[in-house]
């Protein structure tokens, strides 16, 4: 972006909360890189389940901003530039970036034929399920949009309240109790709109548009609290029962992450819109909050070729090498987006 755009309007709470979210989920993926491996019962394995369980807040925030900036607007959705801008990009980038880790995972084929080489390169890597998710709910935004611009303030609390009630509140039981035929009937109540990640993209748009008062601040950040500690609590108490690694509890729609998403969500809210800034420092937060979403498809690549090399968070320590690697990943792939996304039309359709 050019040096002459105006920035001093932009709401730099979700810039920051954007960058936050991104490197969280790289925070994620490093505690997570031999997590299944280590033995439950020792101290490595533990730090990397509490750098675990605290940063699963990421994609939730992820998609509360979107909703903040899809729903937010007072005209009417365009769409035509919806498909053909906001989805368009998330159906290139997708089908890159699965191309792109389909023939880094062929590097170690041995023999196989080219319809072996096409099913890789269409089923990319794990973490690229984020993009059609977020498709499939902009798809919808025309619908929601409607909903919310007319929506009186208690029609949009019985949304959230519904979604807390047969997602997150569905999900944590079974993450706590899952037994026959407990598990079966939770399962078959689940109606689709509120059970799903619509539910966070509305619930952003709700806490910006109705900011929580005192009272309501204090009893976000106090569960955030207790999410903090029970989530990774909760999760090692299951693992050293069961003798193998649980993380059910805390999963994106888990009591402990949704107690956790709010309050950092609220406290970016609230203390980082207060900051005074130049426009030039604003500038540089809003460049690298354009860049998450390419950092956020690249990291998993940077950090699969460093581990081939030795490098990962096995280095030293966890309680130091978690975050420290987290960094490096995200710098590293900052410097690397930042070049990608000024190159022609392919930076724009990938990152």
């Amino acid at each position: 972006m050019g040096a002459k755009r105006d920035v001093s309007d932009r709401i730099i709470y979700l810039d920051l909360l954007r960058i936050l979210a991104c490197f969280s989920v790289i925070l994620l993926h490093s505690a997570s890189q031999c997590w299944y491996d280590l033995p439950v019962t020792s101290s490595r394995w533990l730090m990397c389940n509490i750098y675990d369980a605290v940063s699963r807040f990421g994609v939730p925030v992820f998609v509360m901003i979107s909703g903040i900036v899809f729903l937010n607007r007072e005209k009417e959705i365009d769409i035509k530039r919806l498909y053909t801008h906001n989805i368009f990009r998330f159906v290139t980038a997708y089908f890159f970036w699965a191309a792109l880790y389909g023939l880094w995972d062929a590097r170690l084929f041995n023999g196989a034929g080219w319809k072996d080489y096409v099913k890789e390169m269409l089923a990319g890597r794990y973490h690229l399920w984020f993009i059609p998710m977020l498709a499939g709910i902009y798809v919808i935004v025309p619908l929601l949009h409607v909903l919310v611009q007319h929506a009186p303030r208690w029609v949009l609390e019985y949304f959230l309240a519904a979604f807390f009630l047969f997602q997150v509140m569905k999900e944590t039981l079974l993450a706590l109790w899952p037994v026959y035929p407990v598990e079966m009937v939770l399962q078959l109540v689940n109606p689709q709109l509120v059970c799903s990640y619509v539910g966070y993209f509305v619930l952003g748009y709700y806490l910006y548009r109705y900011p929580l008062g005192r009272r309501g601040k204090r009893a976000a950040y106090t569960l955030g609290c207790i999410g903090l500690l029970a989530a990774p609590g909760i999760s090692t108490w299951q693992s050293l029962a069961r003798g193998e690694a649980c993380a059910g509890i805390y999963d994106s729609f888990s009591l402990p992450t949704f107690c956790i998403v709010i309050a950092v969500f609220v406290f970016f809210q609230n203390n980082a819109s207060r900051l005074e800034l130049s426009d030039k420092m604003r500038n540089f937060i809003y460049q690298v909050s354009k860049d998450t979403f390419g950092i956020y498809l690249l990291h998993l690549l940077l950090m699969e070729a460093l581990a081939a090399k030795g490098i990962d968070t096995m280095l030293m320590s966890s309680i130091v090498s978690v975050p420290l690697m987290s960094l490096v990943y995200f710098i590293v792939c900052l410097f690397i987006i930042a070049l990608l996304r000024r190159v022609p039309v392919l930076g724009r359709l990938i990152c």
